[in-house]
């Protein structure tokens, strides 16, 4: 019962959250657009130095974890924009369940 009423409240919660990971995956992709932008611009390509490449080694990979956690929030939200299908369905089969019991026990 306890999973069933996790499963419920995430039901519930689930229109506000799709809202807060669009947000979340809009404002990750825009910051680190930001600082990939400011990289760029910083660096100079013609004479590379040892603080260029130490910058670029940090912050890249940081930026590239960054986009595809931020995409992936994105299409979360839009993909389950109306809720998690299964979820859906496997709480409207316990219910049905449930009522079914409960009409046979009366």
């Amino acid at each position: 019962m306890k999973l069933v009423e996790r499963l419920r409240k995430q039901e519930r919660r689930w229109p506000r959250d799709r809202w807060i990971l669009l947000l979340v995956g809009i404002f990750a992709l825009a910051c680190y657009g930001f600082i990939l932008i400011s990289m760029y611009n910083r660096l100079d390509f013609q004479n590379l130095q040892s603080v260029d490449v130490l910058l670029f080694a940090v912050l890249w990979p940081k930026c590239l974890i960054m986009f595809i956690f931020g995409t992936y929030f994105i299409v979360w939200a839009i993909r389950d924009w109306h809720g998690n299908a299964n979820r859906k369905l496997l709480l409207k089969l316990l219910d049905d369940k449930l009522k079914d019991d409960n009409a046979h026990d009366a």
